[in-house]
């Protein structure tokens, strides 16, 4: 079955590169990576799926009513979200992917001991980087987990573009050695060492606050997040409910949670599913998927989530 028609498609290990002391580098290419069709947003992420033990590679995924998915959870293989560093097209197609890798991690796991010709199952990829016409400023934001999204918006920022700071939050100083040399006109890179991802509190939505109001006398902003959860939510209260900022000037992706096992918890404990109702019942009803999402949050938070 075709990448077009089910939306996956395998892929090979082409090559591996230890970035830094978080970050493993790994290039996906094989016969059907020609296939893949970019979304050419900075933080386009896709769907990795390994193989389980004793597999060559992960069960593909089935048509059932009309949806391409695993729908056996039997035989489902463990997936991650992750960004495409960068993607080249052609014959010859490249995926390149920087994994974050700590003790316990499926897919860092799955990194750190990748082998040239392992395979993997890569879904349809989706984004949320969206910068409005007109806006003067993009603050954008992330710790390891969002540093590849972060690396192509320095990257692919334009030269008569909004002016564009970045911030980011990492375990090592050596670990900024993943980001890009050539900054465009990119205002620098504020670090904060040894906070957040999971080693330490969160700095960032602090930063970020500072920076917000720094920046308040100098027109209309964009402020894009890729990190913790909470964190996350935080950073959008701050510019959503204080400063009143519109939902579309305003991006904050949870990428993982701090508190996972006790955020579950709770989840089974209130029925969380039933809550996930609001965000379709949204959608139907014509919302975005941002303000579906918003309002998701806000249930969420109800409920102790």
């Amino acid at each position: 079955m075709s990448y077009a028609e089910s939306g996956a498609l395998y892929a090979e290990v082409v090559a591996t590169e230890r970035l830094s002391p978080h970050l493993v580098r790994i290039v996906l290419g094989g016969p059907e990576m020609s296939q893949y069709e970019p979304l050419l947003v900075p933080d386009e992420a896709v769907v990795l799926w390994f193989p389980k033990p004793g597999q060559e590679r992960p069960a593909p995924t089935t048509l059932k009513d009309g949806v391409w998915a695993h729908h056996d959870p039997q035989t489902a293989p463990p997936g991650r979200n992750y960004t495409v560093r960068a993607f080249e097209p052609g014959e010859n197609a490249r995926m390149t992917v920087d994994f974050v890798v700590h003790p316990g991690g499926v897919a860092g796991e799955w990194a750190v001991n990748a082998q040239v010709g392992q395979e993997l199952l890569i879904t349809r990829p989706r984004c949320w980087y969206s910068p409005p016409e007109g806006v003067d400023w993009i603050l954008a934001a992330a710790d390891l987990t969002g540093l590849p999204a972060l690396a192509r918006i320095i990257e692919e920022c334009e030269q008569d573009g909004p002016a564009v700071y970045a911030m980011v939050e990492t375990v090592d100083a050596d670990d900024l050695a993943a980001l890009p040399a050539t900054q465009c006109h990119a205002r620098g890179v504020d670090a904060s060492v040894g906070t957040g991802n999971g080693v330490a509190p969160g700095a960032l939505a602090d930063l970020i606050a500072l920076k917000v109001a720094e920046l308040s006398g100098q027109g209309t902003g964009y402020v894009w997040y890729s990190g913790e959860a909470a964190q996350s939510r935080e950073i959008r209260k701050l510019l959503r409910k204080k400063h009143g900022w519109p939902l579309e000037r305003v991006a904050t992706v949870g990428y993982w949670r701090q508190d996972a096992e006790r955020w579950n918890a709770t989840f089974e404990k209130v029925h969380g599913e039933q809550l996930v109702k609001v965000y379709y019942e949204a959608i139907e009803h014509g919302l975005s998927s941002a303000e579906a999402s918003e309002l998701l949050d806000e249930e969420y938070e109800k409920a102790g989530l």
